[in-house]
C-alpha cells in the first residue's frame, strides 16, 4: 500500500473520531455562560424575550393601561398649570411684580448716578516738574522732581531663569512724599482724597515717560504740577497726566453695570410673560387630551372587569 494512501485515510479516521468524540453545541435557548460580557448577556436576555405573539391580551391590555395613566398624569399636570396662569393670583404675576420692582429700583439707582452732586475741588500750584532720568531698558528708571522733591519710580524684574526676562512690570514708587505736595490751604475734608490723587497721577506721568523713551520719542519740555491735577470739564472733579478723571471713570462703570441688570431683569421678565401665556395657550388642548385618554382608561378597565 503507498505510503500516502495510508496516511489519507488515517487522518480521515481521526476526523471521523474526531466528529464522534466533540461535545454537542448548546441549545440556542441555553443558559448563557456567567463569563459573559454584559453585552452579549443582555443580547441572550434579549433573544429569550417572548415575542409579541407569546404574550396575552392580558399583559398587552395591562402595559397599555400603564402608558396611559403616565400620559394621563403629564396632560393633568398641564391642566393644573394652565388653570393656575389663568387666575389673577399665580405665581408668574409674583415673579413679574418682583422683577418690576427691581427694575424700578435700578431706574432710581440710575438716575441718582446721572443726577449726583458734582465732587469737590482743590487747585494745586504750577509747580515746575524738571525730569532728571528717563532710562528706557531692562529695569527701566524715571527720576524727576517736583520742587524740592526727588521722586524715582523703576521696575522690579521678572526672571524666567539665569539672563532670560520674561515679563516687564508696572513701576514701583521707590522714593518721594506724595504728602509733601498737596497745598497747605487744601481743606482737611479734601487733603485725603487730593493726596490719593496726585499720588495716582505721579505714577501715570512716570509711566507715560518710560513709555515715550521706550517709543523713540520726545519728552514732554515743560510740565508742572497743576498739569496732574487739572479741573475735569465734565464732572469738576481732578484728572490726572493723561486727561483721566476717576469720578467720571468710576461713575461710568457703575452706570454699565446698572445697564446690564437692567437688561438681565428685563429679559427675565418677558420669559415670565411668554411662559405664563404658553401655558394659558395650551390648555384646552391638554384639557381635551386628558378626557380622551380618560375615556379610554374606563374603557380598558370596563372591558378588563367583564
Amino acid at each position: 500500500m503507498p505510503w500516502k494512501q495510508f496516511w489519507k485515510r488515517t487522518d480521515r479516521g481521526n476526523d471521523n473520531e474526531r466528529r464522534e468524540t466533540s461535545p454537542p453545541a448548546p441549545a440556542p435557548d441555553a443558559t448563557p455562560s456567567p463569563g459573559l460580557p454584559p453585552h452579549l448577556a443582555s443580547a441572550f436576555a434579549e433573544r429569550k424575550r417572548p415575542h409579541g405573539s407569546d404574550r396575552s391580551p392580558a399583559d398587552d391590555r395591562a402595559r397599555r393601561l400603564d402608558t396611559l395613566h403616565r400620559r394621563r398624569l403629564a396632560f393633568l399636570y398641564d391642566v393644573q398649570q394652565g388653570e393656575q396662569a389663568e387666575s389673577e393670583d399665580n405665581p408668574w404675576q409674583q415673579r413679574i411684580q418682583l422683577l418690576t420692582d427691581a427694575l424700578a429700583t435700578v431706574s432710581e439707582d440710575l438716575k441718582h448716578l446721572a443726577d449726583a452732586p458734582k465732587p469737590p475741588f482743590h487747585p494745586v500750584p504750577a509747580t515746575p516738574i524738571s525730569i532728571e532720568r528717563v532710562e528706557a531698558g531692562d529695569g527701566a528708571t524715571v527720576i524727576f522732581r517736583i520742587g524740592d522733591g526727588r521722586f524715582e519710580y523703576s521696575e522690579d524684574l521678572d526672571w524666567a531663569e539665569r539672563g532670560h526676562q520674561i515679563a516687564r512690570l508696572d513701576l514701583v514708587h521707590r522714593s518721594g512724599d506724595v504728602a509733601k505736595l498737596v497745598p497747605k490751604d487744601t481743606p482737611p475734608d479734601l487733603r485725603a482724597a487730593l493726596q490719593a490723587h496726585l499720588n495716582t497721577s505721579a505714577f501715570v506721568l512716570a509711566t507715560d515717560l518710560r513709555d515715550r523713551a521706550q517709543a523713540g520719542e520726545a519728552l514732554p519740555e515743560r510740565i508742572t504740577l497743576a498739569d496732574l491735577a487739572k479741573p475735569c470739564p465734565k464732572c469738576g472733579g481732578w484728572m490726572d497726566w493723561r486727561g483721566t478723571c476717576q469720578a467720571c471713570a468710576q461713575r461710568a462703570a457703575a452706570t454699565k453695570e446698572l445697564k446690564r441688570e437692567e437688561v438681565r431683569l428685563l429679559d427675565e421678565r418677558a420669559a415670565e410673560y411668554e411662559e405664563r401665556h404658553r401655558m394659558i395657550e395650551r390648555l384646552p388642548l391638554a384639557r381635551r387630551r386628558l378626557r380622551d385618554i380618560e375615556t379610554e382608561i374606563a374603557a380598558l378597565t370596563t372591558g378588563s372587569s367583564a
